[in-house]
């Protein structure tokens, strides 16, 4: 009797090690079988990134490294990659995407800003050319009417697509935006809004469903005006995909 119990014993341990064993097998292939489909799920998320990035940053990086994004504004002509000098060490204002000095300069941001778009308010800069391109046509703004049609602005990155409003439409001063307000306090924000509300010269346009809120970011886009050389034309844009 105890030999058929030991033996009975030894059988169900043996049964529960193949049994054991299957489920492992049978986990380990549903561990695999997902494992795959997030992998296939990581591509087709990368694949639609790509499909909603229309820049190929690839050959814009083969002619000038500092590309770090690009700007576009429907029912406009400007439409070009943005660089920034990483060290300061290139003035782009005055130096062509192909590192040529001269005009008609670059579109571009200054290292006190960072390349992510993060910041409370990034200022682009861009000539004011005479056949209108770079930031000329950013002067069809002048227009209300234009104003009140063209609401969109486009910022791209490697890897993400940025939506703003068009805010504001103002002649302002010359001074250094960036440091003359602290963007990172709210009062400081408010302060720019105000200061361009009642600078007092004309034009100057605003849409208040635009207004941008204490959480929003935004971009200040900054020409020169040809016959006002003490003043400068800023189109405001208030970024309105970000997560609430």
């Amino acid at each position: 009797m105890e030999k058929y119990v030991k033996a009975g014993v030894a059988a169900v341990v043996v049964a529960a090690i193949a049994i054991v064993g299957l489920m492992f097998s049978a986990g380990s292939g549903k561990e695999e079988k997902t494992a795959e489909i997030k992998e296939l799920n990581l591509d087709e998320d990368n694949e639609k990134k790509k499909a909603d990035i229309p820049i190929d940053f690839e050959e814009l990086w083969a002619v000038n490294s500092d590309v770090f994004a690009y700007i576009e504004i429907p029912g406009t002509r400007v439409s070009y990659p943005v660089l920034q000098s990483a060290d300061g060490s290139v003035d782009y204002l005055n130096t062509t995407l192909e590192k040529t000095e001269g005009l008609p300069g670059s579109i571009y941001t200054e290292n006190i800003n960072s390349r992510d778009f993060r910041e409370n308010n990034t200022v682009i800069y861009g000539h004011d050319m005479n056949d209108g391109s770079m930031f000329g046509t950013l002067h069809d703004y002048d227009d209300e009417d234009f104003f009140k049609e063209h609401t969109e602005i486009n910022i791209y990155l490697p890897d993400e697509a940025i939506r703003y409003h068009v805010y504001a439409a103002v002649v302002f001063d010359d001074r250094y935006i960036p440091k003359s307000y602290n963007f990172d306090t709210l009062s400081e924000r408010v302060r720019f809004i105000d200061d361009l509300k009642n600078f007092g010269e004309q034009p100057a346009y605003f849409n208040e469903e635009f207004a941008p809120t204490d959480r929003d970011s935004m971009i200040t886009l900054s020409t020169c005006i040809g016959d006002q050389p003490s003043n400068r034309w800023l189109i405001i844009g208030v970024r309105y995909d970000e997560e609430s």
